[in-house]
């Protein structure tokens, strides 16, 4: 027999994945990878906007997620992206 999943279990793994898939594809962490103590203030206003599209399309594809759950599971992973980034260095470079 094929086990089966309650919705809120397949909600619960799709979103550990969104996190997962986002955390290791940063834009803010990637931009600080990339660029180090030179990271500009369009630089990092372009990758926040880039953290917030590709989340919020990432999390869209949850079965059962409504456009707030998405935009705030966007909001909440790149707030989480910008203070790792910034904890980092990305920020350094504008006096943050």
């Amino acid at each position: 027999m094929e086990p089966r999943y309650t919705a809120a279990m397949q909600r619960a793994a799709a979103l550990a994945l969104t996190l997962a898939l986002t955390a290791q594809a940063g834009c803010v962490t990637g931009a600080w990878v990339w660029k180090r103590d030179s990271v500009s203030l369009p630089l990092l206003g372009g990758a926040v906007a880039a953290d917030l599209v590709v989340t919020t399309v990432i999390a869209s594809q949850v079965q059962d997620f409504t456009v707030g759950a998405s935009l705030g599971t966007a909001a909440a992973v790149t707030a989480a992206d910008l203070v790792v980034g910034c904890l980092l260095g990305a920020c350094h470079s504008l006096r943050l």
